[in-house]
């Protein structure tokens, strides 16, 4: 078998440009100070032998690493994974690198997440949350590190935030629908563990208690998390005696699964969404959708926890994102 070359050390970076271990550390380290031809030396040495620093061994000096960490919910969402676009733009540009892992939802697993990204030593996290107090997050923040919460709350903690107007968006948006003519409401929600689920129902349910309206007896389903679920949810109420003439859904993804089974039964029923999603506006019967930029919602999270980086006692923030309502 062949022996695979050695790596390059920082020795080797000074042997080959001639200077001391000193000034290859302050090139790598980016001192503005150094002479500029000496820096040109040095980098070409680097670039010449394949020297990468070792960045490990910085942050076991500095006490932080040039790295966020960021967990969200459920990579397989446009939403998340869009919000985390949007957090790893705003980091670019502060030349720090976001590494990005998904909870599932699962507060075990996100709790596993955060003592690997701790471990690492971060500049800190941005984090959409599952409900509880987490341990770790908790003693981080206690110590000063760095957290923002996105989308939801972190229980128990007082960190930066960056959220919707949940309850009134969704009121807005069924107000609409009422306005449309639609009578007959459903409701289609993930599970009450995300917190931004009862709020989004409680403002809907609030715009049809104002239109002297209810939502059917047995017609709010609650922890859909998956597109086929939606779906079989969807399927189940439009086979009542006297089914909805629209169905509010909470998120994305029963949106996508209800407006599949409507479309396939060819019936004239609205969507009412808090969120766009896929082909919404090539549908033929009405939607109202809550739209939001969640690229921005993730930019806005990052530059949130930067700000807190530069200034660590300043009052803690809470930012919230616009929202616009669409119909089509």
């Amino acid at each position: 078998m062949r022996t695979p070359p050695k790596r390059a050390t920082i020795t080797d970076v000074a042997r080959d440009a001639g200077v001391s271990l000193k000034t290859v550390s302050r090139v790598m380290n980016g001192v503005p100070t150094v002479d500029a031809r000496m820096r040109e030396d040095v980098l070409a040495a680097a670039k010449r032998l394949g020297y990468r620093p070792h960045r490990g061994a910085a942050t076991m000096r500095s006490g932080r690493s040039s790295m966020v960490g960021m967990i969200i919910r459920d990579m397989t969402n446009p939403f998340y994974s869009t919000v985390a676009a949007g957090a790893a733009d705003e980091a670019e540009e502060h030349h720090c690198l976001l590494i990005t892992c998904s909870s599932e939802g699962s507060p075990q697993r996100q709790a596993e997440l955060a003592e690997a990204v701790f471990a690492q030593r971060p500049g800190g996290l941005l984090i959409t949350p599952t409900r509880g107090t987490d341990a770790t997050i908790a003693a981080e923040v206690a110590m000063g590190t760095p957290v923002v919460a996105v989308d939801e709350r972190l229980d128990g903690l007082t960190v930066d935030t960056v959220s919707f107007d949940n309850h009134r968006a969704a009121r807005g948006a069924v107000a609409a629908a009422i306005r449309m003519g639609r009578r007959r409401f459903a409701a289609l929600s993930d599970s009450d563990a995300l917190a931004t689920m009862p709020l989004r129902v409680a403002g809907a349910t609030e715009a049809l208690t104002e239109g002297g309206l209810a939502f059917g007896q047995g017609h709010v389903l609650t922890g859909i998390h998956t597109e086929p679920e939606a779906r079989a949810a969807a399927a189940q109420l439009l086979s009542v005696a006297e089914p909805p003439d629209a169905i509010f859904c909470a998120n994305n993804v029963s949106a996508i699964g209800a407006a599949a089974e409507i479309h396939q039964r060819g019936l004239d029923v609205a969507i009412v969404v808090f969120d766009e999603f896929p082909l919404s506006r090539t549908l033929p019967f009405p939607v109202v959708a809550i739209d939001h930029d969640d690229r921005e919602m993730g930019r806005a999270a990052a530059r949130l926890l930067f700000r807190r980086v530069a200034e660590p006692s300043r009052p803690v923030e809470n930012v919230v994102i616009p929202t616009t309502l669409r119909t089509h």
